[in-house]
């Protein structure tokens, strides 16, 4: 049975003080002022955006020794999927940072301004996955949602590739102004997508998998391999 896709639009509210301190405003007397221009338009335009939809998993599976999972005419394969073996609900996601600074020309300012965006971006992004796992306890029943993500982590745990078989499910990120490229990158660049879902028997968290050592979004420290 089809269900009906949720966009959640929360409020953007950064921090000047958090984004000072990310882009090191004090060592850049020079761009100080392109700096806060930035920050300002950023802050203005920006509007994260949370696309949701409630999909069944249809069937659960193994291929060439990888953990398989089958939501209506697309299969999944990875590592990462064995912790859904037990489960038969999850949520659908696409969660991004908003569109709205996309064409802004950065090149009339400091050959910076895409990593200071890039900060920004990070805050907004930030503050949409709060709001989607906070609707997932409040008006789904999910207690405590976890999170499954294409690309995240190592290649095998499970392959970015297959983002283009999530987005097809979801109908495309359109909705919340994200595409995917043919090489399965979203635009905007802060953007996640996945599944979530609850599990009594598992913590599970991707960045406890990833072996890139260096991750400035890294969650919680490396663990294992799969």
């Amino acid at each position: 049975m089809e269900t009906k896709s949720i966009i959640l639009t929360p409020t953007f509210t950064p921090s000047l003080t958090r984004y000072k301190r990310s882009i090191r405003f004090d060592n850049i007397d020079d761009a100080q002022s392109d700096a806060l221009a930035l920050y300002d338009e950023a802050a203005q335009k920006l509007q994260p955006k949370v696309l949701l939809q409630e999909l069944f998993i249809d069937s659960h599976g193994i291929h060439d020794g990888l953990a398989t999972i089958t939501i209506g005419d697309i299969q999944f394969e990875g590592k990462a999927l064995k912790v859904l073996k037990d489960v038969h609900r999850v949520i659908g996601y696409v969660t991004t940072c908003g569109a709205e600074m996309e064409t802004f020309d950065l090149a009339s300012l400091d050959m910076l301004a895409f990593y200071w965006l890039d900060m920004v971006k990070n805050q907004a992004l930030a503050q949409a996955r709060k709001a989607m796992f906070s609707y997932c306890r409040e008006h789904l029943g999910i207690t405590k949602p976890l999170s499954v993500n294409p690309g995240s982590g190592n290649v095998d745990i499970w392959p970015i590739q297959q983002m283009q078989g999530l987005f097809e499910i979801l109908g495309g990120g359109s909705q919340v102004g994200v595409s995917l490229t043919e090489s399965s990158l979203m635009v905007p660049n802060k953007t996640i997508s996945g599944l979530i879902f609850a599990s009594a028997d598992s913590d599970y968290e991707s960045c406890a998998y990833c072996e890139r050592e260096r991750c400035p979004n890294r969650r919680v420290p490396f663990k294992e391999r799969m």
